[in-house]
């Protein structure tokens, strides 16, 4: 029976640390601030930006939210990530659709990243 219990405790550890290294990589939070960008998802983009600065996110809100009535479907590619410590620049590419018919070229967005709480999000004043 302890035995048993020991395994179920390494498997929670193992699954939660898993967890918590793909949510938390700052690629995929650059990935994810963008896609909730063209999509008009400002629910998503208040989990990844940077807490000192979501009284400008929420100025932007319905700039974003029109987003979502466009249906863009943003296609993103991160296409190079520089880490140094707790800092971090993404370039990232995203081509979106227009009912149907796609962008004729990605546009390329920087996306500077923090560690904030122990988490990655971005910082919208060194971003573009």
């Amino acid at each position: 029976m302890k035995k048993l219990i020991v395994v179920v405790l390494i498997l929670a550890m193992v699954v939660v640390s898993c967890g918590a290294k793909a949510s938390n990589d700052p690629k995929e939070v650059a990935k994810q601030f963008v896609e909730a960008t063209f999509k008009g998802d400002v629910e998503t983009l208040k989990t990844l930006v940077k807490k000192s600065e979501l009284e400008e996110l929420k100025a932007t809100e319905e700039q974003i939210q029109m987003f979502k009535e466009l249906n863009l479907n943003p296609e993103v590619t991160v296409d190079s990530l520089k880490e140094d410590g707790e800092m971090a620049d993404a370039e990232v590419s995203v081509k979106v659709a227009i009912e149907g018919v796609e962008s004729p070229e990605a546009q390329k967005m920087n996306i500077h990243l923090i560690i904030e709480d122990g988490k990655w999000v971005v910082e919208l004043a060194k971003s573009n």
